[in-house]
Formats: structure tokens, C-alpha cells, sequence
């Protein structure tokens, strides 16, 4: 099966509605990210050929079980290859998504891919993410923290009627604080 009848097919099973051109932009990301796996560490060698399941539509996972207010500013911390920012940032153009990515060739790496995309509700942040002194409605964490340490770390720069989202594995989500009605 091609990576757009997955990607389709994946979509319909999850009762998700993203435009054909919404899939040709997730489509050129994953372009975009095997094309510079061979330059740099984005995602493990082992994982490139498991892309689409392990990491595109595990990143949209969250928009199946989370409806995502529009406006809604939101955080994805550790953005590294740009998951699970990147992918709902195309099928939620409207809300305003910022990646936050603490190494420099990775935060260049997605600020290309913004840009090639046209993802205009997509900034890049190249700090640390104890450095942003911003506040946000949503907080997506994949990979970066262990759950016993979100609170600590996270909860400080989440909007009082926030929501935190937690990628715990591989198609497990677990959402740790959800205050919109």
C-alpha cells in the first residue's frame, strides 16, 4: 500500500477529515525528513523505514482523541524532527503551533521545512525549553520528559485552562491535564 492510501485509509478508520492537499503537504514531509536522514540524526535508522506508522500518524493520534480548539496556542516541546508538531500543525491549520527545539541543526531543519511546507501557523523556536517565556493553551510531549517529571517541568507554562498531551509510546497518549469544555 502507498504511503497516501495509509495515510487515507488511516484517517477514514480514525473518522478524521484533512484535505487531499493537507495529505500531499504530510506527504512532502516525509520527503523532506528521509531526504535529510541521510545528513543528520532525526530519527533513528532503524525507525526510517517504519516513518509513516511509528511516527506520522502516531502524531496525529492525538487529533483523534483530542479535539483541538481553533486559535489554540500550542507547544510542541523537544520538536526534534518536527513530531508530532509538524503533522498537526497541516491537518489544524488553524492553530497556531510552535516548535521548540533546543539543537540548532534540528530547529534549522524545521524552520526549512515551515518554509517549503508554506506552514505559516508553524514557528520555530531554537532554546531551551526552560528558557521560552511563553505561556500556551496545548503542551504536546513526545520523548522528551518522563512523566513523573511534566508536572515540574511543563505545568508552569501551560494556560491555567489548558491541556497537556502525552505521548507515553508508540500509540499510547495519555492526556494529563484537560480543562477545555
Amino acid at each position: 500500500m502507498s504511503d497516501k492510501a495509509a495515510i487515507e485509509s488511516w484517517l477514514a478508520e480514525k473518522n478524521l477529515s484533512v484535505s487531499l492537499e493537507q495529505i500531499d503537504k504530510l506527504l512532502a514531509y516525509l520527503d523532506l525528513i528521509r531526504e535529510a536522514a541521510h545528513r543528520m540524526n532525526l530519527i533513528s535508522k532503524n525507525d526510517l523505514p517504519h516513518i509513516l506508522k511509528r511516527h506520522l500518524l502516531d502524531s496525529l493520534l492525538a487529533l483523534a482523541i483530542f479535539e483541538f480548539p481553533p486559535l489554540a496556542r500550542v507547544a510542541d516541546l523537544g520538536s526534534g524532527a518536527g513530531f508530532p508538531g509538524i503533522p498537526i500543525a497541516i491537518a489544524r491549520q488553524n492553530i497556531e503551533m510552535t516548535l521548540i527545539e533546543s539543537r540548532r541543526l534540528k530547529a534549522l531543519f524545521l524552520k526549512s521545512v515551515c518554509d517549503k511546507l508554506g506552514l505559516d501557523n508553524c514557528t520555530v523556536t531554537h532554546d531551551r525549553w526552560e528558557n521560552v517565556d511563553s505561556s500556551f493553551d496545548m503542551i504536546l510531549v513526545r520523548a522528551v520528559y518522563r512523566e513523573t517529571q511534566l508536572e515540574t517541568a511543563v505545568l508552569p507554562k501551560l494556560n491555567p485552562e489548558g491541556a497537556l498531551i502525552y505521548y507515553r509510546k508508540f500509540n499510547d497518549i495519555k492526556i494529563l491535564r484537560k480543562c477545555f469544555t
